[in-house]
């Protein structure tokens, strides 16, 4: 693969996106633009052998793809991860085949790099409007041990030096296609935190992907809202996750409650105990 050249004294970096079948088709067509600031590398999981895609008949000199026949998107993640390092390469901007990209955004994130060697980056996101995603702070922080519940995985630029020097990766439990389908860019920035790195958020709009309401699920899929009490046990441990756990229950179900909860109050605390105890045990 041809490497963009987009790093002098600059970090280098790529885009790594998670695809499923034909969707490989989709991730090439919204990094298209981006391809031409850096490089991009796609992990298309096959359950169709027909859909497996073959680099044949396609110009692709700054596009790596690698098709598994497997599935779960934290496994997508991680061989993403690893292929980056691999190939050498110091940061990895976590994507997905739906997500497109702002040229201008990618190429100021990559004139800043080289101030952060030594931590990982939340950058922006904004919507199919172009407006901001979320209501960001205007200036750069360190991010708390709570923060990362509120980071998205389009919002994830990791340094893949840290991340090697300590071994760390998607912890394959969660995500979608896993046993707990949330939360698995939460895990592994908590596991980043709880070994001593740092993860520093940037005021750069780089990625774009229209709003979205899955966090809805949990008022009424039982298994989404249990699966956030593993993922708070898992992140904090014992007490500061059993403190999140009721907290969230605080917030979601007593302070503001939906008028779309299912469960009512005492069985959401139920399935959100019910989730942290079954951590416990694992």
């Amino acid at each position: 693969m041809h490497t963009v050249q987009c790093s002098g004294d600059k970090m280098k970096i790529a885009i790594g996106i998670s695809t499923m079948n034909e969707g490989v088709f989709r991730a090439l067509t919204n990094s298209k633009e981006a391809s031409r600031v850096c490089d991009i590398i796609i992990c298309q999981q096959v359950t169709d052998k027909a859909a497996a895609f073959s680099m044949d008949n396609h110009d692709l000199s700054s596009v790596n793809v690698i098709t598994k026949f497997e599935t779960g998107l934290s496994r997508s993640r991680n061989t993403l991860l690893q292929a980056a390092i691999d190939q050498g390469y110091d940061f990895l901007i976590i994507s997905d085949d739906d997500v497109k990209y702002s040229p201008e955004g990618l190429r100021e994130l990559i004139d800043n790099l080289s101030a952060y060697r030594h931590q990982h980056l939340q950058i922006q996101s904004t919507n199919e409007h172009g407006k901001l995603r979320k209501k960001y702070k205007n200036q750069s922080f360190t991010l708390s041990s709570l923060d990362v519940l509120k980071v998205s995985s389009i919002e994830m630029c990791l340094n893949l030096g840290l991340l090697k020097q300590q071994n760390i990766c998607f912890d394959e439990s969660f995500g979608l296609g896993a046993a707990w389908p949330v939360g698995e860019e939460a895990v592994v920035l908590a596991d980043m935190q709880n070994s001593g790195q740092e993860i520093v958020f940037l005021p750069i709009a780089v990625t774009n992907h229209p709003d979205e309401s899955t966090g809805e699920k949990l008022y009424y899929d039982a298994l989404m809202l249990k699966s956030r009490g593993v993922l708070f046990r898992r992140c904090y441990g014992a007490a500061k996750g059993l403190m999140v756990t009721l907290l969230f229950w605080m917030r979601k179900f007593v302070i503001r409650p939906s008028d779309k909860n299912k469960f009512g109050k005492l069985t959401s605390l139920k399935l959100l105990i019910k989730g942290y105890v079954e951590c416990g045990k694992s």
